[in-house]
């Protein structure tokens, strides 16, 4: 588990993070996969606290790596889950999407074994409490914004806490390697939307303060934040 206070990133099994805010009551941000919600309920327990602490999931989109343990933490917790209202419906098994789509080196892998493709993505099923709008400030921590970024999934959003600059993106900016991304084509339901949203996230958030980026997959960003995301509009500019 790394830490940058009051944040915690715990890294499950799956590729996806999942964050611990720390406050008087905790919040997740992400649940990983599956199998993860055990882990995440012994990386509360280091803290110091109890699984029953945490008051709050927040989900930023529904793919299993990040969703997939949403169930079982609802289960050991009693948490209010939240999820973009556009995603709620995949969340709770109400309607199904695929999750891998035939582009991209990874896509077309995973293409040659639909079955196992969808056995490995299936998403147990949970009540999204609060499906939530673009804007809406979530009563969390004093407030914490959604914003809708549709693309990599229908309903993908990102969470700002302005009390702190912590900016949590999901899936809709990533940090691989060091290198603020776009998410993968292959398991991107609209990569074009998907480069757009990300462009206005980082529009959004390049001129203000930022003091950590809390990725959906990858390192904290905790230097220049701000500065990171002006390149990488650079960058989107030229595709």
């Amino acid at each position: 588990m790394k830490s940058i206070a009051p944040v915690h990133k715990v890294k499950g099994y799956g590729t996806g993070n999942v964050y611990i805010i720390e406050a008087e009551e905790l919040v997740l941000v992400d649940t990983g996969i599956p199998r993860d919600s055990r882990l995440v309920c012994d990386s509360v327990r280091r803290l110091g606290r109890s699984p029953d602490d945490v008051a709050h999931i927040l989900l930023t989109h529904f793919h299993v790596d990040h969703a997939g343990g949403a169930a079982a933490l609802r289960d050991a917790t009693g948490a209010t889950v939240y999820a973009q209202r556009d995603d709620a419906a995949f969340i709770q098994g109400d309607e199904r999407i695929q999750s891998i789509y035939k582009l991209g080196v990874i896509g077309r892998a995973a293409s040659l074994a639909p079955v196992t493709a969808e056995r490995l993505t299936d998403v147990p099923h949970v009540k999204v409490d609060r499906p939530l709008a673009d804007g809406e400030v979530i009563p969390v921590l004093g407030g914490i914004q959604v914003i809708h970024s549709p693309g990599h999934t229908p309903g993908s959003a990102c969470f700002f806490w302005p009390d702190r600059g912590i900016l949590f993106t999901g899936d809709t900016i990533i940090n691989t390697y060091h290198f603020l991304t776009l998410p993968t084509i292959g398991f991107s339901c609209d990569f074009d939307r998907a480069a757009d949203s990300a462009d206005h996230v980082a529009g959004l958030f390049a001129n203000e303060k930022v003091s950590l980026l809390c990725p959906g997959h990858g390192p904290f960003v905790s230097d220049n934040a701000g500065e990171r995301l002006r390149r990488f509009r650079r960058r989107l500019a030229r595709r």
